[in-house]
């Protein structure tokens, strides 16, 4: 009877042992705090151009500076080709024809590249009812950007009424680093209607950049 009233009297012991220890034990590893971390981030102020992600051939560098940029814009070359009693419908041979946005506003409220063209003129002529088609590009970027990128869309320029349309348009919240538009130059097209007279024909493309969506 003594050895086994000693024995539950050790078991008994060691539960009360156990019980008064394990709480404190537990409390002694949940210890906790924090800290914080911060940065700030102002407007961006570059001092120099935006440099093209695709150089244009010839050059389409605008040299233009600030928080929201069209840092290039491309010239639309399409070759010689004779008159026709047919409509005519031809591809640009330019390289690498891209144009390309910067936006370090840190805002976020979006923007909208806009393009027209004037009447294609040669001398005293002009080139009835041509128009130009810019397909939707891929868009392009810096390596790192974590920015949704802008909508390209796919547009026909009336030369004729020289009216401005959204080829690149950001939403708020999207287009905001550096983008570009590389456009496959093989699906840029002019197309000429027949009746035209023979000439060398030049028009001017305004790009302009809008700082909302």
């Amino acid at each position: 009877m003594n050895i086994k009233k000693s024995l539950i009297s050790g078991v008994l012991g060691l539960l009360i042992v156990l019980t008064l220890v394990s709480p404190a034990a537990i409390a002694a590893t949940a210890n906790t705090g924090t800290s914080t971390g911060h940065v700030s981030l102002t407007t961006g102020a570059p001092t120099t151009p935006v440099d093209p992600i695709y150089p244009n051939v010839p050059d389409g560098s605008t040299g233009n500076i600030g928080a929201l940029t069209i840092d290039n814009i491309t010239s639309l070359e399409f070759g010689s080709w004779q008159v026709s009693n047919t409509t005519l419908t031809v591809a640009s041979t330019i390289s690498n024809p891209n144009t390309q946005v910067t936006d370090v506003r840190g805002t976020g409220a979006g923007w909208k590249l806009q393009v027209a063209s004037s009447t294609f003129a040669s001398g005293g002529n002009t080139l009835k009812g041509a128009s130009i088609y810019l397909p939707a590009g891929t868009a392009q970027t810096i390596s790192g950007n974590t920015s949704t990128a802008p909508v390209l869309n796919a547009v026909t320029l009336d030369t004729t009424a020289g009216t401005a349309v959204d080829l690149m348009s950001a939403e708020a919240g999207s287009g905001m680093g550096t983008w570009a538009d590389l456009m496959d130059p093989t699906q840029i097209k002019l197309t000429i209607p027949a009746g035209n007279l023979a000439g060398n024909y030049t028009a001017t493309l305004t790009w302009t950049l809008v700082d909302a969506p």
